[in-house]
């Protein structure tokens, strides 16, 4: 399992296509920093991409806090899960 790293809101249409391209099945995703926007403005993209690829999506929770958000799609995690999720990683690809 790769874990991808997402952190902004939109990148240019090619990184965007190139990191969703990238996405294998069982990859994992998470959204970090201004990423975490994607819960609120890109959920039926989100949701379809998961399915697509039969990945899992994370966000951390101190980040959705800081936005005031509370995402509805996704799994929420702390600072303590988001190291364990790295380092059981085979890969770590940061966007």
């Amino acid at each position: 399992m790769r874990l991808h790293q997402i952190n902004q809101l939109t990148y240019p249409e090619p990184l965007e296509s190139t990191w969703q391209n990238s996405l294998q099945t069982g990859d994992q995703v998470l959204l970090i920093e201004s990423g975490i926007l994607r819960t609120q403005q890109q959920t039926d993209a989100l949701r379809a991409l998961m399915a697509l690829k039969n990945s899992q999506l994370f966000y951390l929770r101190s980040d959705a806090a800081a936005y005031g958000i509370t995402p509805t799609i996704g799994s929420g995690l702390s600072d303590e899960d988001w190291v364990t999720l790295t380092f059981s990683a085979e890969a770590n690809i940061s966007w």
